[in-house]
């Protein structure tokens, strides 16, 4: 067995808290390296937020089914 029998296999659920965890992750780093007033002042908790997000679908993850 090589690689592929260690692929993850997400739920539509865990699948959707990845990409909300994605999304503001990346806005945090927009609002790092561009001035947009929203995104720079929240930047810290974007991130931190988007961490906690795909942590929860992490600890959850196999509960929603």
């Amino acid at each position: 067995m090589g690689w592929c029998a260690s692929v993850m296999k997400l739920s539509a659920l865990t699948l959707l808290l990845f990409f909300v965890s994605v999304a503001l992750v990346m806005a945090s780093l927009v609002g790092y390296f561009r001035e947009v007033t929203f995104l720079t002042e929240n930047r810290y908790w974007l991130a931190l937020g988007g961490y906690a997000v795909l942590a929860f679908g992490i600890i959850f993850k196999g509960h929603s089914q």
